[in-house]
């Protein structure tokens, strides 16, 4: 590069460059400095030209400088670095040098230009941040932690371990305290888990509640089994957020590659199998990975996959209907609504084998709803008029709007509200007992009665008759079965059956199957029974067989 002219008549050309540019010779001084080399240094341009580069830049700096300036003097050739610098104002700048040779008046210099790319790397920074990392808890992201999993599975794939976790029903915080009460709790529960893993493992969050956990180095002293367990007690402990306090816990599903056959992702997956049947066990609980839940996990998701098309194309979900009759009489009064699923390739599929699927997969919704109002439509058309038991899951009390689609089955089918009876479990109860009572209220301004099924289960309350609009109570299977061996039960059925009485409650016996358990239930004054000894569920067109009673 030739300029022409003396190197002092080039100083107004560069000063109207918009950015810095220096001349420096072989001695490594600066012969001409133009305008926005001065404001970028902060130096006045006498100074620039009249002191050294060791009273210009940083010492450590300088050693690089005169390196490149070196490098182009003596191979011809130019050269461009990224390097950080310090301005005027003491702010760390990235800026790329670029260096070409030059002759001026017969002799060689440097001319050195520089591109202040601070914001460009800022904004770089700023974008790889939003890419690896979650931007509510500050933690890695799912992209960050497969790089880290894939990493450490390459290198050492018996050595690391992964758990998937996330916050049983945490849905149940955003509605109940709101969204940012939701965001607080994560932000803590992230910190719960960097404070009790090991520094060199990694805690990302996955998304929504979801969060993992790559455990390094397990060959150490510290057992999986111990870090599950300090997840699960750091969960149970209160959270403090906006609105009030919460308490909440957490399931976790592990897997540990065994050797390096089983990539990543599919460890990713086996620990996510794992996590499902942490949920499905109860929740507030760890399990490993095994074959056996696999198949159970694929079971379950097949079986969800197909109750979504039936219910969506409203094919083969059927209603059958089980008696309830007066102890007394054995004149049947009633049926209870009962959800049968005809598969096209597995046949008629029993409740047990998909309601838990419907309830975990929030299908419930949509089932319960297509078999109230298939019921009520039935029961309409029922002489004489039969009271109608239908029953309904906790999630239909939390999602959508339950009162409507009441009315809305009865207006539709034409049924007298009186005849028909709601049965719900004492889990609605334990979740929300305030806004359970105004739903409760709500039901009952219909004209609809409310039945506590399962009565004597889980955590049972003799204070829900009192306190709840209750027309009917049943008692669970279990005390029918017992109640003839264990004195015990007799007696429990003995109070309910007077408390009951005294509350003009009517009580039911469920599972009855034995003439000699009708027997006892007759002379203790029940109500009213159902069981396989009075009939088993039965589709529509078989109810005419056993309306003649029981005997």
């Amino acid at each position: 590069m030739n300029f022409p002219g003396s190197i002092h008549e080039i100083q107004s050309i560069l000063d109207a460059i918009p950015y810095p540019v220096v001349v420096r010779g072989r001695d490594h001084r600066v012969k001409v400095a133009n305008k926005a080399t001065c404001d970028f240094l902060q130096r006045s341009r006498n100074a620039l030209v009249t002191l050294s580069d060791y009273e210009i830049f940083p010492a450590e700096q300088i050693n690089a400088v005169h390196e490149s300036d070196d490098l182009v003097f003596s191979s011809g050739k130019g050269d461009e670095r990224e390097v950080e610098v310090i301005d005027g104002r003491g702010s760390v700048r990235h800026v790329i040098i670029r260096k070409q040779l030059a002759t001026l008046e017969g002799l060689q210099y440097i001319v050195a230009a520089v591109s202040d790319v601070t914001a460009h790397r800022e904004a770089e920074a700023q974008n790889r941040n939003l890419i690896l990392y979650d931007t509510l808890t500050g933690l890695p992201n799912s992209v960050l932690s497969n790089q880290h999993f894939e990493q450490m599975h390459a290198s050492k794939p018996g050595e690391c371990a992964l758990l998937l976790t996330d916050l049983d029903q945490f849905g149940l915080v955003n509605d109940t305290h709101g969204f940012p009460a939701g965001d607080d709790l994560l932000i803590q529960f992230g910190q719960r888990l960097l404070s009790v893993v090991r520094a060199g493992d990694t805690v990302s969050r996955l998304g929504g509640d979801c969060f993992s956990v790559l455990l390094m180095n397990m060959n150490t002293d510290t057992s999986i089994e111990d870090v599950c367990e300090r997840i699960l007690r750091a969960a149970a402990q209160p959270f403090e957020v906006p609105g009030g306090r919460v308490q909440i816990s957490a399931s976790i599903g592990l897997a540990i590659p065994q050797d390096e056959l089983v990539p990543p992702i599919e460890t990713k997956r086996r620990a996510g199998v794992a996590l499902n049947q942490a949920k499905a066990d109860g929740r507030d609980r760890w399990c490993a990975y095994s074959e056996e839940f696999d198949r159970t996990f694929r079971h379950r998701q097949s079986t969800e996959a197909d109750l979504r098309e039936a219910l969506l194309t409203e094919t083969g979900i059927e209603v059958y209907y089980q008696p309830i009759a007066t102890v007394s009489s054995g004149e049947v009064i009633g049926f209870e609504a009962l959800a049968r699923w005809r598969h096209p390739t597995r046949g008629m599929v029993m409740p047990d084998d998909f309601i838990q699927v419907a309830e975990a997969s929030g299908l419930i919704v949509l089932l319960g709803e297509r078999i109230l109002r298939q019921a009520c439509q039935d029961a309409a058309s029922w002489s004489p008029p039969l009271r109608l038991s239908v029953n309904v899951s906790p999630l239909q009390f939390v999602q959508g709007d339950l009162v409507n689609m009441i009315a809305g089955a009865l207006a539709d089918s034409g049924l007298d509200p009186q005849l028909l009876e709601l049965e719900m479990t004492e889990g609605v109860l334990i979740d929300d007992a305030s806004g359970t009572l105004l739903l409760l209220n709500r039901i009952r301004a219909l004209g609809v009665s409310i039945v506590l099924d399962d009565f004597g289960t889980g955590f049972s309350s003799l204070s829900y008759l009192q306190h709840f609009p209750f027309s009917k109570v049943k008692l669970d299977k279990s005390f029918i079965t017992d109640m003839l061996e264990n004195c015990d039960v007799t007696s429990i059925v003995k109070a309910v059956l007077a408390l009951s009485k005294s509350l003009n409650i009517a009580v039911v016996a469920e599972g009855v199957e034995t003439s000699a358990q009708l027997e006892l239930l007759r002379e203790l004054g029940c109500d009213q029974a159902q069981g396989y000894l009075i009939s088993r569920p039965l589709p529509i067109n078989g109810l005419s067989e056993i309306l003649g009673g029981i005997g």
